[in-house]
């Protein structure tokens, strides 16, 4: 009897909890409604006394689902959401059309030790998200699947798993940054992706850029200092764009697909080949560099090789 009591207890105090959760935002049926942890967002919110913002979150930090349809503008305003390892940072169910825009109109805001940092499963999900730092998370630091979603000036630092990783189509990440994750730094997947401005991948714990799906473009993306390759590819309809693999355990770019365009890559440094991409239909658009890779000797490294023959520009600088 005592030990069904004490079940009877704890798990009437766990629906206590869920029942704490409660609908807020900067316009709740016409009421400021400051938020929690774990409560829903269901309106624009600019983050400032809220309680979610000094509070050390026990499971999720805030979820998103707005009310209506159109798109919630989430402004974390240099604030920080804290939890302690479990669930998420931020879930986005339901953004409005279109997805909410999730930014920092002060400073960058800070999310940090869930399990995942920001996450997005569905269409009118996270429409935008910019100026955002997401650390320490025990999976995946950014995690976002839909249609047109654009992502920049995000940081995601000690991921456990991947720092950032996308799928859906139309995507679109510029001058993003992965540190430390403890496998992938970005994993692309889905169509018609584009990486631009400077997406950089350092010291991850798996290989930099772990790109599958088609129609991608990257454009000026660095991985440098990882375990694994800097860059491995399997895709098809793919651009290569004067990106940049360094001083990585494994290969600087590689991988197999069709229908590539490859254009003003470097690969040095590295602990495997430099470029060495293969499939049909691949083309070497001139200005791909591959030097100093293959460890002490480099012997037997290929330093860079499009569909089995040297790269048009093959010598170092």
């Amino acid at each position: 009897m005592i030990v069904r009591l004490v079940i009877a207890v704890f798990f009437l105090a766990g629906l206590g909890d869920v029942s704490l959760a409660k609908r807020c935002g900067d316009d709740v049926d016409g009421v400021d409604v400051p938020c929690s942890c774990g409560d829903v967002v269901v309106s624009d919110l600019v983050l400032g006394d809220d309680p979610v913002a000094s509070q050390v979150c026990p499971g999720t930090g805030l979820v998103v689902d707005a009310s209506g349809t159109s798109p919630l503008t989430i402004d974390l305003a240099g604030r920080t959401l804290r939890g302690s390892g479990e669930e998420y940072g931020l879930l986005v169910k339901y953004g409005g059309v279109g997805g909410a825009s999730v930014t920092s109109g002060t400073g960058r805001a800070t999310i940090e030790h869930f399990a995942l940092g920001v996450s997005a499963s569905a269409d009118d999900g996270v429409g935008l998200l910019e100026k955002v730092t997401v650390r320490d998370t025990q999976r995946d630091g950014v995690r976002l699947r839909g249609k047109g979603v654009v992502v920049r000036q995000t940081e995601v630092v000690r991921a456990g798993r991947d720092g950032f990783v996308f799928s859906g189509r139309d995507y679109v990440a510029e001058g993003n940054r992965s540190t430390s994750s403890g496998r992938h730094g970005f994993m692309l997947l889905g169509h018609s992706g584009t990486l631009s401005e400077h997406n950089e991948a350092v010291h991850s714990g798996g290989v930099g850029f772990m790109v599958a799906g088609g129609g991608h473009s990257l454009v000026d993306c660095n991985a440098a200092g990882g375990m694994k390759d800097g860059f491995e590819v399997v895709a098809s309809d793919l651009t290569i764009t004067r990106c940049t693999a360094e001083n990585n355990r494994g290969s600087g770019i590689g991988g197999h697909g069709a229908r590539w365009k490859l254009e003003a890559n470097r690969a040095f440094g590295n602990g495997g080949d430099g470029i060495r991409v293969r499939g049909g239909r691949l083309a070497d658009l001139g200005g791909n560099r591959g030097w100093n890779n293959g460890g002490s000797s480099g012997a037997d490294a290929v330093q860079c090789a499009i569909a089995g023959v040297a790269c048009a520009e093959a010598a170092a600088p």
